[in-house]
C-alpha cells in the first residue's frame, strides 16, 4: 500500500518504567494516501484490535501518547485525537498518575457488535501417521503432563528417585566453573557424540563400576533412556523387522518398537531371564530389549548362562541386544554385577544408561556404549533427534564424575534406599500384609505386592483412584503375559513419615470400601520369588530351592 506507515514495536524506542504489560497495537498500519485522517484511521484499527479480543488480557496498559506518535511516525495531537474518541465510547479509561489502559469492562456496543457469520466447526479426528496409532500410549489433555509440581504426594510410582536428596549446591558450584573456564564455548553447538571428558568419565567410569569392555570413542551421550531406545531402534529396524521385549517388561520400550514400526514379540521371563526360543531366520530378531541386571518389573537377574547364551543367539542371527542397565547401582545384596557388555566379544550388545535413575529425572542425560561398527550410524540418528545434549549440563556431569561426587552420591543413596526399603518391609506388613504376599529381590527401588485374593483386586483399584496413593498394577506392564494380580510399589522417592502415611491411607481406603472390619488372614509372608500358583512361569525352569518362603528377618 503506497504511503503506508508500518508501525514499529516499542522496543525501538527507550525504554519506559512500566508496571505493567503494555499493548504495543504493532499490527496498525496508517495509510497518508488515503482519504480517512490519520487519526481516524487509528482510533478505528484500535478499536477493532479490542473488540476482536485477540490481546493479551494482561497487556492492559496503552503505550502514551508520545511512545506510540514516536512508534508510528505521527504527531502526538493525532494519537491523543484518536484515543479522546476510544475514552469518550469506553474503550479506554484514564487513571490518575497510572496512565491510559484498556477498560476493564468494554462497552455494549462491543458485546453486541455483530460478528462475521460462521458455520458450525465439524468435529473429525486427524489423520496421524500409523506410527502413533501403533503406540500403546492412551493418555490426553492433561495426562500428559508427567512432572510434578511441587513437592510431591506419596504416590509409590516405580522409578522415582529422592531428588530432595541431590546435591544441588555441589552442582551448582561445578557448574560455575565449568562457565568460568570455558564461557562461551559452552554456549556454542556441541558434538553430536557428546563432549570429550564426558565421554571419558563415563567410560572409566563403566570400566571400573560395572565391568564394561569399551573406550571412550565407542560412548554417545544421548538425551536419557527413552532416546537411547529409540535411536537404536530407528538405526537398526526396518519397518515390520522383528524385535524382542521382555514380558511383563518397560512399558515405554514397548512403545520405542511400535513407533519405530518393528513387529514386536513379546518374550516371557523365568527364573533365569528373558526365555530364548527357537525362531525361523525369517523371523530373527534385529534387536533384542532386555534388562539383565535388574528385569523390571520381576526384578529378575540374569543368570550367567543365559547372559551367554542370548550373546551367542545374536550374533547368530545377526541381531543385537540393547541392554537396558537403569538402576543397577542400587543392589542391597552384594556388589553390583558385571554388566552383559562386559560379556560380549562379538559386538552384539550396546549397553544404555541413564542419570535418571542416579541423580535426577530432568537432567535429560543418558548414555550409549556402541560396538565400533555401529558408532557413527547411532550418532547419525542422534543428531537427526535433537543435534546434541545441553553442553553445559555435560561438562558438569563431567567435572562430577572426575572429581568424585559422582561415586560419594550414589554410596550415600544406596545406604538412603537400603533404609527406606527396610522401613517400607516393616511398613507393608503392618499395614496391608493381610491383602498382600510381598516379593523381595536383591536390587532395585520398587517392590511387587501379590494379592493373596483375587477378589480384592478391584478394591485396591478403586482405593488408588479415592486415595491418589498410585502403585501400579502388575498386569499393566504386561502384553501377553497372564500373572496373578499383583501391583508395583516405589519406594525410593519419600522419606520414612511419608511411606508411612501412605501405606495407612491406602489400607485406610480399603478397609472402608469393604465396608467392615480388618481382613482376616494368615501371617504375612515374603516371597523370595512370586507365587507358585502363577501360571507364566515354566515348571521345569523352577529350582526346587527357589520355590520356599522365608520370614522377615
Amino acid at each position: 500500500m503506497n504511503g503506508a506507515i508500518y508501525g514499529r514495536t516499542v522496543s525501538s524506542v527507550p525504554k519506559q518504567r512500566r508496571r505493567r504489560l503494555v499493548m504495543s497495537f504493532e499490527m496498525v498500519r496508517l495509510d497518508r494516501a488515503s482519504s480517512e485522517p490519520l487519526y481516524q484511521q487509528l482510533y478505528r484499527q484500535i478499536r477493532e484490535e479490542l473488540e476482536s479480543g485477540s490481546f493479551d488480557s494482561s497487556a492492559s496498559l496503552v503505550p502514551s501518547s508520545r511512545v506510540l506518535a514516536a512508534t508510528l511516525g505521527i504527531s502526538r495531537p493525532t494519537v491523543n485525537e484518536a484515543f479522546s474518541k476510544l475514552l469518550a465510547e469506553g474503550y479506554l479509561q484514564a487513571r490518575k498518575r497510572s496512565g491510559i489502559f484498556v477498560a476493564d469492562h468494554l462497552p455494549a456496543t462491543f458485546l453486541k457488535a455483530a460478528r462475521p457469520a460462521t458455520t458450525a466447526r465439524t468435529e473429525h479426528s486427524p489423520r496421524v501417521a500409523r506410527r502413533v496409532t501403533r503406540m500403546t500410549d492412551f493418555r490426553s489433555g492433561r495426562q500428559l503432563d508427567v512432572g510434578v509440581g511441587g513437592p510431591p504426594s506419596v504416590t509409590f510410582v516405580a522409578g522415582l528417585p529422592a531428588v530432595d536428596e541431590f546435591p544441588i549446591a555441589v552442582w551448582e558450584r561445578l557448574r560455575e566453573q565449568v562457565l568460568a573456564k570455558k564461557g562461551a564455548h559452552l554456549l556454542r553447538y556441541a558434538s553430536s557424540r557428546g563432549e570429550i571428558e564426558l565421554r571419558k568419565a563415563i567410560a572409566a567410569y563403566l570400566c571400573d563400576f560395572r565391568g564394561a569392555n569399551c573406550h571412550p570413542d565407542q560412548i554417545v551421550v544421548v538425551g536419557g533412556m527413552q532416546q537411547a531406545m529409540l535411536a537404536c531402534a530407528l538405526a537398526l529396524i526396518n519397518e515390520g523387522e522383528v524385535a524382542w521385549i521382555e514380558d511383563p517388561g518397560f512399558h515405554q520400550a514397548r512403545n520405542v518398537l511400535a513407533f519405530a514400526g518393528a513387529k514386536m514379540v513379546p518374550r516371557p521371563i523365568d527364573r533365569e531371564g528373558l526365555v530364548i526360543a527357537k525362531c525361523s531366520r525369517q523371523n530373527s530378531p534385529r534387536l533384542i530389549f532386555v534388562a539383565p541386571s535388574h528385569q523390571f518389573p520381576l526384578g529378575v537377574t540374569m543368570s550367567l548362562k543365559r547372559r551367554k547364551a542370548l550373546i551367542e543367539f545374536a550374533e547368530s542371527r545377526d541381531g543385537y541386544i540393547l541392554e537396558d542397565d537403569y538402576n543397577s547401582e542400587f543392589r542391597f545384596d552384594g556388589p553390583p554385577l558385571p554388566c552383559l557388555q562386559g560379556l560380549d566379544n562379538a559386538g552384539r550388545v550396546i549397553y544404555a544408561g541413564t542419570m535418571s535413575k542416579i541423580l535426577y529425572p530432568s537432567l535429560r542425560l543418558g548414555f550409549l556404549i556402541a560396538p565400533p561398527q555401529l558408532v557413527d550410524t547411532l550418532v547419525k540418528v542422534r543428531a537427526v533427534m535433537d543435534q546434541h545434549s545441553p553442553a553445559i549440563d555435560q561438562a558438569t556431569l563431567a567435572r562430577f564424575i572426575t572429581e568424585g561426587f559422582f561415586l560419594s552420591h550414589v554410596k550415600r543413596m544406596r545406604e538412603l534406599y537400603a533404609q527406606r526399603r527396610v522401613f517400607f518391609i516393616e511398613q507393608f506388613q503392618k499395614w496391608l500384609g493381610d491383602y498382600f504376599d510381598l516379593e523381595v529381590t536383591p536390587a532395585g527401588l520398587h517392590f511387587i505386592a501379590w494379592l493373596r485374593r483375587g477378589q480384592d483386586f478391584p478394591l485396591f483399584m478403586r482405593a488408588r483412584e479415592q486415595t491418589g496413593v498410585w502403585p501400579r498394577p502388575l498386569s499393566f506392564f504386561c502384553i501377553k503375559a497372564q500373572l496373578d494380580p499383583a501391583f508395583v510399589f516405589g519406594f525410593a522417592a519419600w522419606p520414612q513419615a511419608q511411606i508411612e502415611q501412605g501405606l495407612a491411607k491406602l489400607a485406610s481406603a480399603v478397609k472402608q470400601l469393604r465396608q467392615r472390619g480388618g481382613a482376616n488372614g494368615s501371617s504375612f509372608q515374603i516371597h523370595p520369588f512370586s507365587p507358585d500358583a502363577s501360571s507364566y512361569w515354566p515348571v521345569d525352569s523352577c529350582p526346587a530351592e527357589l520355590t520356599g518362603q522365608r520370614k522377615l528377618d
